[in-house]
C-alpha cells in the first residue's frame, strides 16, 4: 500500500511539473536551447580534439561520441527528475524544509517532486539520438548482454549521479554555502566526459574509488566495447547501492539535526 501511495504521489508531481513546463512555453524553449548550447560547447571541444588527433588514446571518434552521449543522458535524467536537490541550500536557509516535515510522506520524495524539468526530457532525446548514431559507428554489438548493460547503466548511473549530488548538497545542513562544494563536484564531472585512461593514475583512481563518477558512463562504455575485464555488471549496482546508501545516511542525519530558521 505504501508503494502504491508513493506511486500516485509521484504521478501527481509529474503532472504538476508537466503543467508548469507548458504554462511558460517561451521560458521552456530558452531553457532547452541554453542547456543544449552548454552541452554542445563541451561536445565540440571533445570532437575538435578527436578530429585533430584522429583518436584519443585507444578511443576512436565514434567511441568518444558514445561516451559523451551516455554521460549526457544520465545528466538529463537527473536534471528532469532530481534537480531540486540543488535547492536544499535555499530551503534550509529559508525554513522551507518545515513544509515537508509536517506532511505524511517522505520529505525526500516531496523535495525532489516539487520541481521537475521536463525540458531536460526533450534534451535527453537528442542525446539518445547521438548515442544510437555513435553506437552504430563504434560497432557496439546488438545482443541481450548489451541490452542488459544499458538498462543497468540507466538505473545505476542515475542513482550514482543523483546520489552524489544529493550527498554533497545535504552538507548544507551543517555548512554555510555548502552548495559551493556540490558545484565543485559538478565541475569535476567534466573529467568523465573524456576517457579516464588519458589522465594520470591519481585522477583515474579518484573518479573510480573516491568520487565514482567513472561508473556513470566510462566503465559501462568499456563494457559495451569489450575493452575491459572488470565485472562492470556487478560493480555498477554495488557502487550505486553504496552511493545511494551514503546519500541517504547524510540526508537523514541532516534532517534529524534540522532546527528550522527560528523566529
Amino acid at each position: 500500500m505504501r508503494l502504491r501511495y508513493y506511486g500516485r504521489l509521484w504521478k501527481a508531481y509529474m503532472r504538476i511539473g508537466l503543467l508548469t513546463t507548458t504554462q511558460y512555453p517561451a521560458d521552456t524553449v530558452i531553457w532547452i536551447i541554453s542547456m543544449l548550447l552548454r552541452e554542445a560547447a563541451g561536445f565540440v571541444g571533445i570532437l575538435a580534439i578527436a578530429s585533430v588527433m584522429g583518436s584519443l588514446g585507444a578511443w576512436s571518434f565514434y567511441e568518444i561520441c558514445l561516451l559523451f552521449s551516455m554521460c549526457a543522458v544520465i545528466e538529463a535524467i537527473s536534471m528532469a527528475f532530481f534537480d531540486n536537490v540543488w535547492s536544499i541550500d535555499s530551503m534550509i536557509r529559508r525554513g522551507e524544509m518545515d513544509v515537508y516535515l509536517v506532511r505524511p510522506a517522505s520529505p525526500f520524495v516531496q523535495m525532489v517532486g516539487n520541481r521537475m524539468h521536463f525540458q531536460a526530457v526533450l534534451s535527453m532525446l537528442v542525446y539518445i539520438g547521438i548515442f544510437l548514431w555513435s553506437a552504430r559507428g563504434a560497432h557496439v554489438p546488438l545482443n541481450l548482454h548489451t541490452a542488459f548493460v544499458l538498462v543497468e547503466y540507466v538505473i545505476c548511473g542515475t542513482l550514482i549521479n543523483s546520489g552524489i549530488y544529493t550527498l554533497f548538497n545535504s552538507l548544507n545542513f551543517w555548512i554555510v554555502q555548502g552548495s559551493d562544494l556540490a558545484e565543485f563536484v559538478q565541475t569535476c564531472r567534466e573529467f568523465v566526459k573524456y576517457p579516464l585512461h588519458v589522465f594520470p593514475a591519481f585522477i583515474q583512481g579518484f573518479f573510480t574509488y573516491i568520487l565514482p563518477l567513472g561508473f556513470i558512463a566510462y566503465y559501462p562504455v568499456l563494457c559495451l566495447l569489450g575493452k575491459t575485464d572488470m565485472p562492470v555488471e556487478i560493480l555498477l549496482p554495488a557502487v550505486a547501492a553504496f552511493v545511494a546508501g551514503a546519500a541517504s545516511i547524510v540526508w537523514r542525519l541532516g534532517l534529524k539535526g534540522y532546527n528550522s530558521t527560528g523566529t
